[in-house]
């Protein structure tokens, strides 16, 4: 690319970006559409690259090896898990070489060894007395056994500290969804009657150790992500600018059921290296390139005139949430008029 087109491009104006991986970088074994490409771009470019992830229960290495062999950039250094920043939490609170539970895969268990901390597996605490395990980190294992949650509800019934990875409460699978690790916080919090500390998208803490592994400052660091709730709402905790990519699961319509904030809509990581076209409203109508859009009557009218897909999508997201915080018109019809965005990206 140009020196000049650079000059102009959306990703100018960050050192690094905290990339999500599932439904931006690949949808199940598959690499999205362009996005290796993109992301090599981007190192060529020299913007550094951290992969950040819910999914506590995948080691490190494991996430880079399937990020390499679809054609990103990656390496172990690259890549960091909400189960990591969990361990990283209870090593600033807790001696080095403290022991602490793993409720959790082999992710969870690495997390913590990485951290200076002793990982005690379920097994192995089944009749540890108390005072023997200093904390509990919580991450999803698809191997988990009821006895597991007996052993972890004991010991936290002791007031041990509790640190859970992320609360996602559905896992999404080829075949639909499956419980997630909030779902098994859940079944913890019902017999504890207390919560852990949440460290994973949408809390901050993911964010703040991407950004220690970048070394790039927050206002010159780029979150990207498909998922609002996680992704693009994680970012704002944070403290970064996001770009919502539309590759994933989350479509416009989803949108105005939240209030999730993106800075940036785009529909493949390419357009980080283009100009980026912001909305702008005249007298009701909103203009993003050469689309246009406005909601007349509970119905949203787009003009297109030449202009690319996601210019289309940023003028009617635009114009439905501009509505919508002007009190009109209902949440419903909003989202209602939203769904004719949903297939243009």
């Amino acid at each position: 690319m140009a020196d000049d087109a650079g000059k102009t491009a959306l990703i100018a104006a960050y050192d690094g970006v905290v990339c999500d991986l599932d439904g931006v970088v690949y949808r199940g074994a598959d690499p999205v559409p362009e996005a290796p490409k993109a992301l090599q771009d981007l190192r060529a470019r020299g913007v550094k690259i951290i992969y950040a992830t819910n999914n506590a229960s995948r080691v490190v290495a494991e996430v880079a090896e399937h990020l390499a062999g679809l054609g990103a950039p990656a390496t172990s250094a690259d890549v960091v898990s909400s189960a990591e920043a969990g361990a990283a939490q209870l090593a600033r609170a807790l001696p080095a070489g403290a022991r602490v539970l793993a409720l959790g895969g082999e992710g969870v268990v690495e997390a913590l060894a990485r951290a200076g901390l002793e990982a005690v597996r379920p097994s192995e605490a089944e009749d540890a007395p108390s005072g023997s395990v200093a904390a509990v980190l919580q991450g999803y294992g698809k191997d988990l056994r009821v006895r597991d949650f007996d052993t972890a509800a004991r010991l936290l019934g002791t007031q041990l500290p509790w640190v859970a990875s992320n609360d996602d409460a559905t896992l999404p699978l080829p075949w639909g969804q499956s419980p997630g690790n909030g779902a098994y916080v859940d079944l913890l919090v019902a017999s504890l009657g207390r919560r852990p500390q949440v460290v994973g998208k949408p809390h901050p803490p993911l964010y703040r150790l991407a950004l220690d592994h970048l070394g790039t400052e927050a206002s010159r660091t780029l979150a990207i992500g498909d998922r609002l709730a996680t992704d693009i709402d994680g970012a704002a905790a944070a403290g970064l600018d996001s770009a919502w990519v539309l590759t994933g699961v989350d479509l416009p319509s989803d949108l105005m059921a939240t209030h999730a904030a993106p800075t940036f809509v785009i529909g493949t990581l390419s357009e980080l290296f283009q100009p980026y076209a912001a909305p702008v409203e005249h007298a009701g109508t909103w203009q993003c390139g050469t689309a246009s859009a406005r909601f007349v009557d509970g119905e949203l009218r787009l003009r297109v005139d030449g202009a690319s897909a996601v210019e289309v999508v940023r003028a009617g997201t635009a114009a439905l949430l501009g509505e919508r915080e002007r009190g009109r018109p209902r949440d419903e019809l909003v989202r209602a008029a939203a769904a004719t965005l949903d297939g243009l990206h």
